[in-house]
């Protein structure tokens, strides 16, 4: 395997990581506003140390960029939403698999990626693990569920909007440190707007209730995402976000870690996308 698959795996386990980490604590809006300022913050004191600095190409790289983290505002802002509405395994499964057949479809119609068989299978198992998450559900007719999955797909839609911005600005030679740092230092205010009502006190509870946990997730979010810009430099963006979304599979192991009662169908509607993902990375 070479060094970008690599890059990409850990990136999922890492990204599955402090999700579950995010899902586990009680404010989830003051807790990702904290884990996304420390993100940047971690970042930014590593541009003088790696002798990058803040350096764009161009304007065009800069506004990419920008716009890269519109929908990173946007991604934190339906993750929290999405989390406290439903499981992880769950609206994990629905985000990452929802946005994975968007750009697959996008890089597949407009970047010129080639599809085969395999790849069509793969995308059609995706589509199908997502149907069976909610199976039961429609099923059952429990409309305020699906209601509460709404977000989870929504969230969908905005991975696919950063991934695409990301790797276009990374086909202008972006580097990705500052790329990331501009994003995270955009999506701020998105995350300011979620805790909105009473923001310093609910950061200081968040502070002095998780500490650990937030610096915890915090690296966790940084690493995740810097080695996934660096694999997704290396890759080809339909393949990227397939190897990347393994952290499914990550995601249905935590979830069993936060005793979260996923039924046997939701399980093997998680694997199914597992596998779909693998499909469309081959």
């Amino acid at each position: 395997m070479t060094l970008g698959p690599l890059l990409l795996l850990l990136s999922a386990l890492l990204h599955a990581a402090w999700n579950a980490l995010a899902k586990a604590s009680k404010d989830k809006e003051s807790f990702l506003f904290l884990t996304i300022l420390l993100s940047g913050l971690i970042t930014a004191a590593s541009l003088p140390i790696s002798g990058t600095g803040l350096v764009f190409p161009d304007n065009r790289a800069f506004a990419i960029a920008v716009l890269s983290g519109v929908f990173e505002g946007f991604y934190f802002l339906t993750l929290s939403k999405a989390l406290r509405a439903s499981s992880l395994g769950k609206s994990y499964a629905i985000m990452r698999g929802g946005a994975m057949v968007l750009v697959w479809i996008y890089s597949t119609v407009f970047l010129g990626e080639r599809a085969h068989g395999l790849q069509f299978l793969g995308a059609l198992f995706v589509l199908l693990g997502i149907l069976a998450m909610n199976f039961q559900d429609l099923l059952k007719g429990k409309r305020q569920s699906l209601k509460n999955d709404l977000w989870a797909y929504i969230s969908a839609v905005f991975i696919a909007g950063y991934h695409l911005a990301y790797h276009e600005a990374l086909t202008e030679n972006t580097d990705p440190k500052p790329l990331f740092m501009v994003a995270m230092i955009v999506s701020l205010p998105f995350l300011l707007y979620g805790i909105r009502s009473a923001p310093w006190l609910r950061l200081k509870a968040t502070m002095t209730s998780h500490p650990v946990r937030v610096v915890l997730c915090g690296s966790f979010a940084t690493a995740s995402f810097l080695i996934f810009l660096y694999g997704l430099k290396v890759s080809a963006p339909g393949f990227a976000i397939s190897l990347r979304n393994s952290s499914i599979f990550f995601a249905v192991i935590f979830s069993v870690f936060l005793k979260e009662s996923l039924t046997r169908t939701q399980i093997l509607g998680a694997a199914t996308i597992g596998l779909g993902a693998l499909l469309l990375s081959l």
